[in-house]
């Protein structure tokens, strides 16, 4: 799957498919980038907001400081590579609505699972140093 990157845009503002990179911190001044990308859900066609860690210029880190992190490469001039998959899932009720895990009768669906890569992303991002 193809996210076309969008520079400095706001989150409401990204259309289907399109995607941003903004930092994030914690109140202990922790600091990383977050992938934010707008895509159908997998179960249900629906558009939804996501957001992962990802380490720029660097592989996947189990505990990086936002969490689980995603690499994040440059394949050629424009185009980034993440990786590995990412994959979301949730809990829904047998009337298919997303629930608390502890919910009686649920079951666990995947809301999207992709390896995506990123293009028209620009060189002059600050993330990208």
């Amino acid at each position: 799957m193809n996210l076309t990157y969008r520079s400095g845009v706001d989150l409401d503002d990204l259309q289907l498919n399109e995607c941003t990179i903004r930092g994030a911190s914690k109140q202990d001044g922790s600091k990383w980038w977050n992938l934010w990308f707008y895509v159908n859900r997998t179960f249900d066609g629906k558009p939804e907001l996501f957001a992962v860690p990802v380490n720029p210029n660097g592989p996947f880190l189990p505990e990086g400081r936002g969490g689980k992190t995603w690499g994040l490469n440059r394949t050629s001039e424009d185009i980034w590579q993440v990786s590995p998959s990412i994959n979301f899932e949730s809990f829904v009720d047998p009337q298919g609505k997303e629930v608390a895990e502890n919910t009686p009768n649920v079951r666990k669906i995947e809301l999207w699972h992709q390896t995506p890569t990123i293009i028209n992303v620009p060189s002059n991002e600050p993330w990208q140093k």
